[in-house]
């Protein structure tokens, strides 16, 4: 489950940079120039979504159940999901 929670958080705050840090942002990419941000940025997206996909796999071996529906309420909390 970490390695599903780390890639997330990787992935994702990736792509809130431009929302949390502009700043911090536009002074890496007059740094780095357009196409080294571009590299950076896909570099450590590539990364985070390969975590993800890993994780997954991980946490698909040994799953958590989280919910049981009472037996005579599964059609209905199954209309309830659509």
């Amino acid at each position: 489950m970490a390695w599903l929670v780390l890639g997330l958080l990787i992935f994702l705050g990736a792509h809130s940079v431009r929302i949390v840090a502009d700043g911090w942002r536009t002074r890496m990419l007059a740094r780095l120039g357009v196409n080294g941000w571009k590299g950076l940025y896909s570099l450590i997206s590539i990364v985070g979504f390969v975590l993800i996909v890993w994780g997954f796999g991980l946490v698909r071996l040994h799953p958590v159940l989280l919910y049981v529906p009472p037996l005579a309420l599964r059609h209905l909390n199954a209309l309830f999901t659509l």
